[in-house]
């Protein structure tokens, strides 16, 4: 479409829609090229106007990245991709990098899929939208602004390859070699835009800095979206240098490998510096039962990363001790280039509410040195970070409402769940000492769900009392004895036992 052609329609426009504002979408179907739930295609498909961007890669989770010639900078925009809920549908993605003859570019496209004619506001709909960014900041912080825009922004510049601007803003390389807008920030695209059904526009942009700025600092420069758009971001890291730049309180320490994986002890935190494109950074390292502590997964790499999953360990005499999750679903979590994933592990000494859909709780932690894993690395399949909770030890007590009797050396535990051993689920089984063990467990075990009927013998061990009957159902002996396992040996605290069930 030629620019001046299509600027002739924006005013027209707002008549031609003053009935079409109430009128409901109409479905488009599921197409890769148009719907945001399913893969973008590497090409562009058959019968989309030229203007419209072409993205290789997942755009919907990926990243578009680039390293600067002029600075010892990469740039990651992500979304390349993104719809609104009026029908809107928005491509971006680098074209160049920063170099001594011009800026970094970015070419984006605004199509409307809709099946009818449809005008859209550009002020909230980067990059097409207001041109500054938010002032920069790190991964872990939150964002502040509403709008905001400093010296530390960073600036899109419509370019003269761009269909809706005739008279585009100049741009200069400063002194330390960094491109930045020689004028002030205008309005130099028009607000609102009129598109027919399938019809695009294509736009180039400089990423510049603003204009009173000074140097390029590293962080997330977020343009903001409004209603139903999508915040863009760019993220900026030193290419040399994209590791964390603060020291871990455990760096130097030497701690035993977590087993489970493949690449034990892979990606810690602690032993992680500045060339480490990836990272588990915690908020704190050190805290006080109850905590909440949030750990954040960092991607500066070009790569997008998974599978996902969070686990805890607590370190007990020199080996670390899984506290689960001990199920969780089979989906593949990724993490884009430039990308971050948060957790928030909401730790107590005895039972607490359950947390924010941020995190997991995990009651019944006493104070030791606890580890954070997540199944995200460049070099390993997983990154991990290390904590010190402050706090007394725990102590092993029965769930509610069970009830227990005495003869001889024997006790029997009932459960509220036991149905007299009518039920298929009613299961018994008997817990006594034993002279060696598969494994080990530690209190913070015992006291997890999953081993709630260990939870529910180990208490009654007196002495004098060489037998404890649980009986209960197939859901809470599950842990230990799985549903057809005849036995079980585990040691607690030096003393090994035997698990064997018990013909109702």
């Amino acid at each position: 479409m030629r620019r001046r052609a299509l600027l002739a329609t924006l005013a027209s426009g707002s008549a031609l829609l003053a009935g079409c504002g109430a009128t409901e979408p109409t479905d488009t179907g599921t197409d890769p090229a148009t719907d945001p739930g399913t893969d973008t295609p590497s090409a562009t498909p058959p019968g989309t106007p030229d203007e419209l961007v072409e993205l290789d890669g997942n755009a919907l989770f990926g990243a578009s990245v680039v390293d600067l010639d002029t600075a010892d900078r990469t740039y990651a925009l992500s979304p390349m991709r993104y719809r609104t809920e009026r029908g809107a549908e928005i491509r971006m993605r680098f074209d160049a990098t920063a170099t001594a003859a011009h800026p970094a570019r970015i070419v984006a496209s605004v199509q409307n899929v809709e099946t009818y004619p449809e005008q859209f506001e550009l002020d909230w709909l980067p990059p097409f939208g207001r041109a500054a960014s938010e002032p920069p900041r790190e991964h872990h912080e939150r964002l502040m602004g509403a709008g905001l825009r400093d010296e530390g922004s960073l600036v899109l510049a419509p370019t003269d390859n761009h269909g809706l601007v005739d008279d585009p803003p100049a741009v200069e390389r400063d002194g330390d070699g960094l491109w930045r807008l020689a004028g002030e920030i205008d309005r130099w695209l028009p607000e609102t835009l009129t598109l027919d059904a399938g019809e695009a526009v294509r736009g180039e942009y400089a990423v510049v800095g603003h204009p009173e700025g000074s140097g390029r600092p590293t962080g997330v420069y977020e343009f903001l979206g409004g209603r139903d758009a999508e915040d863009v971001g760019i993220t900026v890291w030193e290419t040399s240098a994209p590791g964390p730049d603060e020291q871990s309180r455990f760096a130097g320490e030497s701690v035993p490998s977590i087993d489970g994986d493949g690449e034990a002890g892979a990606g810690w935190y602690h032993t992680a510096d500045a060339s480490s494109g990836t990272y588990l950074r915690p908020e704190t390292e050190r805290a006080e039962l109850p905590a909440g502590i949030t750990f954040q997964f960092v991607n500066h790499t070009r790569e997008e990363l998974g599978c996902g999953h969070w686990y805890v360990y607590k370190l007990h005499d020199g080996e670390w001790f899984d506290l689960g999750p001990y199920v969780r679903t089979d989906d593949c979590r990724k993490v884009p280039p430039a990308g971050a994933k948060s957790w928030t592990l909401h730790a107590y000494r005895g039972g607490g509410d359950l947390p924010p859909a941020d995190g997991r709780a995990y009651p019944y932690l006493g104070g030791g040195r606890y580890a954070v894993s997540v199944g995200y690395g460049a070099e390993s399949s997983s990154s991990t970070a290390m904590v010190e909770l402050v706090g007394d030890p725990i102590e092993i007590v029965p769930t509610d409402g069970v009830e227990h009797e005495r003869d001889g050396s024997t006790v029997t535990v009932t459960a509220p769940e036991w149905d007299g051993g009518e039920s298929e689920e009613d299961v018994t089984v008997s817990v006594t000492r034993a002279d060696e063990a598969e494994e080990s467990l530690i209190r913070e075990q015992v006291m997890r769900r999953w081993y709630r009927g260990l939870r529910n013998t180990l208490p009654f061990f007196e002495d004098g009392v060489d037998e404890v009957v649980l009986r209960s159902q197939n859901q809470v002996t599950y842990g230990m004895m799985g549903f057809d396992e005849p036995e079980y040996r585990f040691e607690f605290e030096g003393q090994p036992y035997e698990v064997t069930t018990v013909d109702q």
